[in-house]
């Protein structure tokens, strides 16, 4: 009798235990629980941000815009904003709020429908990193078990931080950082406590809560976060009643795209030298000082805009409107300063100042005529300004270099004929001094374009980049050192490890007196020559117009001992731009416009004059 109750007393003890043991394994090899350890090595995915020569950030480049930062560089009011809204008990349970999930339960069966969730900070940070957003009782358990787990293994800090750095808070933005230079341009320890309650409000729909899609619903969302800070003791009366009367204040809507496209793409393909993978650029969270100067490309925008208006004015009848390419170029370090592509980046990315290869017809002289100062010609040679023909020995083709209105001067000095840009001239010097000679020193100043020996490069019929030839123009600028345009300053990760850093380099390419001889020569190009209408500027100036024969390009390169601009207009067809729609009429008055912004923020300093041979 005795021994018989022992054993039912076994079984009746022995059967929970089974049985649990079976629930348990069965219930393990159902779940899908992963390991929260991986928390300590896991990287989310982080934007690459760029930032201005003045060290204002600009852009952002990611998959998932995320900026992860520590919880001691978030603000009190911003933690506890996303707290009083998502989980205010979020210090006092264990990852499963007990309490919350009876009120919930309570509320929506009073209601008769779910209005109210009860998943805590934890659980959200473990449905984020593990699980899908599939609604199933399979993934409620695991999600369950999950946050108990983070808990046993992680800080409540920790936790709060991880969270506030993987969120979606809209527009692309993941985390309270990103989120912040979305919304305020601003870092999140700069937020005020209206800010931070905006944020907070989005946790709920992301998308339709957006302030930038729909301010009204966005503040009345804000104003409950608020009034759950206040009802929870995280401020006190009047900061609440103060908060709420605020209104929010929201930066431009992307407005940086629009205006840096061009050179953030520019800046992409750069990456591309110092990166391991193409893919890091979006998703390994670098810092990039770039060189890119914000008021000059406002500067930029604006002349490229009232540039459109007159050549509008000047052709009613044209329908489709040219492309404008500007390259500004800090001479004496090489800086990019401004890089545009296109009139706009949205409707056409295609970048035009460093991919699109255009004739730079009389923009090219230049070359030429310092290829004859090296050679010992002087500004003072004599040249024949007059018709001229060619034929060609196998083809029986005639060619007969024209110039601008086929007006010709007879002879004219060097001087005269570059600021003239009289074609039937310079073809005469071309022919002089050697098509190898002139093609020796495009390569020299490197420019990689394809040269076809023949005297139709005196009239700039090889095609070039525009980055390429802004590149050589500031080389004549600083006096004959060429230095490689640059755009990355300084790359670096989030952690603070450097991963590159510009040293700049010159090298001499043409000597100083030959190069101060040519902008001499070309300071009269604006004084007294095809770009005359720049001289009522009272800077120290140099440059030269190019205008293809068949009105398709139109250029004017000038610069500064300082600054140099490009300014490039035509049509990616190479269409007519229309008759007499030169440089000096198309490109010119561009220039003119946006130097005369730019160049105030250098000194008015005048080039290094050449020393005059003594007799």
């Amino acid at each position: 009798m005795y021994s018989r109750v022992i054993k039912i007393a076994i079984f009746i003890f022995l059967i929970p235990i089974i049985f649990g043991a079976g629930f348990g394994y069965a219930l393990v090899n159902y779940l899908e629980i992963p390991d929260v350890k991986i928390l300590e090595t896991y990287k989310p995915k982080s934007a690459t941000r760029l930032y201005a020569d003045d060290g204002s950030l600009f852009a952002e480049i990611f998959v998932e815009k995320r900026i992860p930062i520590p919880i001691t560089q978030m603000p009190e009011h911003l933690k506890n904003a996303f707290i009083a809204i998502e989980d205010v008990r979020f210090y006092k349970h264990f990852g499963i709020d007990l309490r919350g999930i009876g009120r919930a339960m309570f509320r929506n069966i009073f209601k008769g429908h779910i209005t109210e969730g009860a998943s805590t900070i934890t659980q959200q940070l473990a449905r984020n990193l593990y699980l899908t957003r599939q609604k199933s009782f399979k993934r409620k358990i695991e999600e369950a078990i999950l946050a108990v787990q983070i808990e046993r293994t992680y800080s409540k800090d920790e936790i709060l931080n991880m969270y506030l750095n993987l969120i979606y808070l809209g527009e692309g933005a993941y985390g309270v950082e990103a989120a912040s230079y979305t919304y305020f341009h601003k870092k999140a320890s700069e937020l005020t406590l209206e800010e931070s309650a905006t944020l907070a409000a989005m946790t709920k729909s992301p998308s339709r809560l957006s302030p930038f899609k729909n301010i009204t619903k966005a503040k009345e969302r804000r104003d409950i976060v608020l009034q759950k800070m206040y009802e929870a003791g995280f401020i006190d009366k009047n900061a609440y009643l103060k908060a709420l009367k605020t209104p929010i204040v929201l930066a431009p809507y992307k407005a940086y795209e629009k205006k840096t496209g061009y050179f953030i793409e520019y800046i992409k393909q750069m990456l591309e030298e110092y990166v391991e993978e193409p893919q890091d650029i979006y998703t390994k969270g670098f810092n990039i000082n770039t060189t890119l100067n914000m008021k000059m490309t406002e500067f930029a925008y604006e002349a490229i805009e009232k540039g459109i208006e007159g050549f509008k004015a000047r052709n009613p009848k044209k329908t489709v409107l040219p492309e404008v390419a500007l390259i500004a170029i800090e001479v004496k370090t090489g800086d990019i300063k401004v890089l545009i592509g296109g009139k706009d980046f949205a409707s056409s990315p295609y970048n035009r100042a460093t991919q699109a290869k255009r004739q730079p017809g009389s923009a090219f002289k230049p070359i030429i005529y310092l290829a004859a100062i090296e050679q010992g010609y002087t500004p003072d040679y004599m040249l024949l300004d007059a018709p001229i023909s060619f034929t060609n020995p196998y083809t029986k083709t005639v060619w007969n270099p024209r110039n601008y209105k086929n007006e010709y001067h007879g002879s004219v000095t060097m001087r005269k004929a570059l600021e003239l840009s009289l074609n039937t001239a310079t073809v005469r010097l071309l022919e002089k001094i050697g098509l190898d000679n002139v093609i020796d020193l495009a390569q020299r100043l490197n420019i990689k374009s394809k040269f076809e020996p023949n005297l139709s490069l005196a009239l700039g019929s090889t095609e070039v980049i525009p980055l390429e030839l802004a590149a050589a123009y500031a080389t004549f600028a600083r006096g004959g050192l060429y230095i490689e345009p640059v755009a990355i300053k300084r790359l670096s990760t989030t952690e603070g490890e450097l991963i590159y850093e510009h040293e700049r380099e010159e090298k001499r390419v043409v000597s100083e007196e030959n190069a101060q001889m040519l902008i001499d020569i070309m300071k009269g190009v604006i004084k007294n020559g095809t770009a005359r209408a720049a001289s009522k500027l009272p800077f120290y100036l140099a440059g030269k117009t190019g205008t293809t024969n068949d009105f398709k390009d139109a250029w004017f390169v000038g610069f500064s001992p300082n600054l140099l601009c490009l300014v490039w207009v035509g049509y990616d067809k190479a269409e007519n731009l229309g008759g007499r729609e030169s440089g000096s009429t198309a490109a010119l008055p561009i220039w003119i416009d946006f130097m005369s912004k730019a160049l105030p923020l250098y000194p008015n300093e005048d080039f290094v004059q050449p020393e005059k041979e003594e007799f």
